[in-house]
Order: C-alpha cells, then structure tokens, then sequence
C-alpha cells in the first residue's frame, strides 16, 4: 500500500462507501469476526458476503487485496491515523503500540542463530533437557535432522550454557575437512587430534599415535594423558556433519567404536568423566557397527521436527508481522514447518515489498526468493544419478515410493523428503512442483 494523504483518504471515505458497506466497516473497526457481523446485520447476510465487503473496502482505498488477511491490519492502520474515533480502544492500542515499534536488526536465514537470539524458536522442552545433559558427567547428546532444521543453532545454545561452568570447548566440523583427510586413517587420526591439540592450546606430541598398539589405543592413551589430564576440566567435545565420514567405511568404523569407547570409560575412569560429547548429524547411520561398539545407540538422542502452526505464529511476531492462522496455514501449504525455507519466507515479508501472495506465487520458481537453494541442490543432483532417478520416482508418484536403504538415508538428509509409515514422500509442495517441473524440462 502507497502512503495515503488525508485528503485522499477522506475524499473516499465520503464519496465511494456504499450504504451497504459503512456497517460492515464500523463493526470490522470495533474488532467484530466476519460471522459476528454477518450475524448481526439485518437483513442477515452470510459470512462470505461480509468477507467480500471487506475486501472490496480495501480496494476503495487502494489496498492490495492479497492471500489472507494482513490487507486488513493495513485498513486498520488507516484509520487508527486518520479516524481514529471509529476504531475500538483495544485496535487503537495494538496499532498505535506497533506504530511507535522500532524496526527490529534481522538475522539472515542463511546463517545459524546467535545463542541469544530473540529469532530462536523452542519447539518442545528439548532444549532444557539438552542443557541438563551436557552438565552430567560422560554424557553424549546426539542430535539428528536434516540440513537446514536447526543443528546448529541448537548446539550454539548449548555451548553458551556451558560457559557459566568454565567447561572447554573442542568444536570440529567434519565438512572443513579436506578430501585428502580421508584417504587414510593415520592422516584422519592425525587431522583430528591436531585439532583438538590447537584449539585447546596445548603442544601435546600427536607423533606416537602411529606407535606400537595400534592407532585407537594411542589415540585414547593421547586423549586422557595429553588431553583430559592436562586441562583437568570439563570439556564439551562437540563433532558437527559427522555423518561426512559415513561413506569412509574403515574410517567410519574405527571413528566411531573410538567414540563408543570413550563414552563407556567415562563410566568406569574418573577422569573420563570430563569429557561431554555432541554429536551433530544429517542422517540415519549406515554405518555397520557391531551393537556394543556404536555410539548411535547410547547417551540422550533430540530428532529436530518441523516447526508447528504456533511456533511460525510466533516467529511471524517476532519479525513483526500482523499475522493470524489463516496466514500460517497458507504458508505451511507451500513449505510445511521447515525452519529453514519458514525463516526465509518471513525475513523477505519484512525486509522487501513482497507479500506473502508474492511469494507464495512465485516460490517453486526459478524466480522466486528459494531459486538459489532449489538450484543448488538440483545442481548438487547431478553428481548423483542415484539420487537424482530416486527423487525423480517420489515427486512424479502419486504416493509413497519405497527404496533401497541406504538410498533413502542419504535423500532423508537432504531434507527434500520425508518418511511416513508406506515410505517416501516429498518433504513439502515446494520441493514436488520445483523437481517435478526440472524433471519435466
């Protein structure tokens, strides 16, 4: 809606409200619902006929008439400024109160949330369950879902909570490993505990993990002598996108029986109890491992959801928007409860002119505000025909598709599908009308 002079307003206000209308306005302006106004107009009309009145008044005043409902707060606003004497007490107060409101500083959604910030949604008691965790001696906290659900942001707010403890932190992102890193074991080895080694500031000698005993037994002797008994404190060892190393098979299988066994040492050495352990990733594992010697069975697992109809509710406020369900749900139909494409969605509604009709128009396009991330996992695609065939199979049927598993692990971690009772489906209508389309090209 363009800025609107008084006199414009007051020239339609008089001269183009038809009779029919003014008492549909004056109740819409006392904060009536449709059916409350249908209901007391006589003679009595149907909800839709007030609906339609509604929208007709925001044309007159050259409102965008957009999906759902936020034309409407923008009519309110004008006559919260204009003629404020025909606007309920309980209207005036929200809309002078969100008028006076200082623009909040946004957070791009390409990044992970500050541990403070006010955009960080708490889907469940996970988090507090989380930070009572990290806190118990030998504890191991594993946190899977897919790319772009949250991981991060979770684990960057569980770190900060350790800091009132004075624990020390060790965090590696197996996705800034080179290729090379992973064509050997010793290298891998040696890459890990040279990271541990520099982001705890110690010159402990990583050279005898090659000695007599084998390189798991050296590599634990290293991290109690060299490690834990040289910091002699708590020490949060938090190993992001670890599920890189799935397809490293003897990499894998060493990596994480290590892990295993430092999970069961710290419930029989006490100083094995200093080391807390996270463990980040995208994927169910499908690594074969021996039961007694995976890590993924043990400790307090969290499985990052979709965010609900009140968590995007609430979010939408926090960015500031005038939202009610009905923009929600038309949202959620497009998109579902996806943090990721939920937050982008919202930061353009704040941070452009489009509307929420904008978006949703053009949003499974090359043109629309999701075409980077689309076209980067439709060019990520190419490299795996694999996938690439599997994906094609969901989004053209017209139910679930079953696959081979490790198949559909890896297209579960790409969060462009989800898993149901029958199978597989597409995660949301976004990824089905964008692939299928690519599919079609």
């Amino acid at each position: 809606m363009g800025k609107m002079t008084k006199q414009d307003f007051e020239a339609i206000y008089t001269d183009k409200l038809q009779p029919k209308q003014r008492p549909v306005l004056k109740q819409f302006l006392q904060n009536k619902s449709d059916q409350q106004i249908a209901n007391s107009l006589s003679p009595k009309v149907t909800k839709n006929c007030v609906s339609r009145h509604i929208s007709t008044i925001c044309q007159l005043f050259n409102i965008k008439n957009e999906q759902g409902y936020t034309q409407r707060d923008d009519l309110i606003e004008l006559f919260v400024r204009y003629k404020p004497e025909l606007v309920c007490k309980e209207l005036l107060e929200e809309f002078g109160a969100r008028a006076s409101e200082p623009r909040k500083n946004l957070e791009s959604p390409e990044r992970a949330l500050r541990f403070n910030s006010e955009f960080y949604v708490e889907r469940s008691k996970m988090e507090s369950d989380c930070y009572q965790q990290i806190l118990e001696p030998g504890s191991m906290i594993r946190i899977k879902a897919p790319k772009f659900m949250g991981k991060t942001s979770l684990l960057n707010r569980i770190v900060e909570h350790t800091k009132t403890n004075d624990y020390r932190l060790v965090r590696l992102d197996f996705r800034d490993a080179e290729t090379k890193i992973f064509s050997d074991v010793n290298i891998f080895f040696d890459w890990f505990c040279g990271n541990i080694n520099q982001q705890l500031k110690l010159e402990s000698n990583i050279d005898n993990l090659k000695a007599r005993g084998g390189i798991l037994v050296n590599c634990k002797k290293y991290f109690q002598y060299e490690v834990l008994e040289a910091i002699d404190s708590p020490l949060v060892l938090a190993l992001e996108e670890i599920d890189c190393i799935f397809c490293y098979k003897e990499i894998s299988e060493d990596f994480f029986s290590m892990l295993r066994s430092w999970f069961d040492e710290s419930r029989k050495t006490e100083i094995w109890e200093n080391l807390r352990m996270v463990l980040l990733y995208s994927t169910n594992v499908y690594v074969e491992l021996p039961y007694n010697q995976s890590p993924f069975n043990v400790g307090f697992e969290v499985e990052l959801t979709e965010f609900s109809q009140q968590n995007i509710l609430d979010l939408a406020r926090r960015h500031q928007l005038s939202w009610e369900t009905d923009e929600v749900v038309a949202l959620m139909a497009m998109i579902g409860g996806y943090p990721y494409l939920v937050r982008k969605a919202l930061y353009h509604l704040k941070d452009s002119n489009l509307s929420l009709a904008d978006i949703l128009q053009n949003a499974a396009t090359d043109v629309g505000i999701y075409r980077q991330y689309l076209q980067d996992h439709w060019a990520n695609l190419q490299n795996y025909s694999e996938l690439k065939a599997a994906l094609k199979q969901i989004v053209i049927a017209d139910s679930s598709v079953k696959l081979e598993q490790v198949l559909e692990f890896k297209l579960l971690s790409t969060g462009l599908v989800k898993q149901n009772q029958h199978g597989i489906t597409p995660s949301c209508r976004l990824y089905r009308d964008y692939f299928a389309g690519k599919f079609r090209d």
